[in-house]
């Protein structure tokens, strides 16, 4: 029974999450350091592969989501659609809160929003179009890009 972890069911902010990422070459170093920095914990990574064993450019982890009472659920949940650098990702998951494409918040969708949001710096008044900034996509400092990080 040790190799075992009993997990209640009262523990709601364990998840196991599919992230898809359209680049290959994306190490899951990189993928797995985005996502500690969303969640509380990244355990047992797993590349998905198709029915004849060949990658398909999913991974699964199981995450546990951080406590935040301000936010649905109670809990902080990871962007469900990311860059890191120009490599684009999707994440889906069991009770995923509605994510707008547009600003990037949690609770609604993207025909319903009404703010104007830039998704690369996050200040308001531009969007990613229009930014100058230059900020890493992976750790959030403006100092470096992604290639540098």
């Amino acid at each position: 029974m040790q190799a075992f972890e009993c997990i209640g069911l009262a523990s709601d902010n364990t998840r196991w999450i599919i992230l898809h990422m359209y680049d290959p070459y994306l190490s899951d170093d990189d993928v797995t350091a985005f996502l500690e920095m969303h969640t509380e914990s990244v355990d047992g990574i797993k590349r998905i592969n198709d029915k004849n064993g060949y990658w398909t450019g999913r991974r699964q982890y199981q995450v546990t989501l951080k406590a935040n009472r301000d936010h649905e659920g109670g809990y902080s949940h990871p962007p469900a659609l990311f860059a890191l650098g120009a490599s684009l990702g999707y994440m889906f998951y069991r009770n995923q809160p509605p994510f707008c494409r547009r600003c990037h918040e949690v609770g609604h969708l993207e025909t319903d929003c009404r703010t104007t949001r830039c998704t690369r710096c996050g200040e308001d008044g531009h969007t990613k179009r229009t930014c100058r900034k230059k900020v890493c996509s992976l750790c959030g400092e403006d100092d470096h890009l992604y290639k540098a990080c």
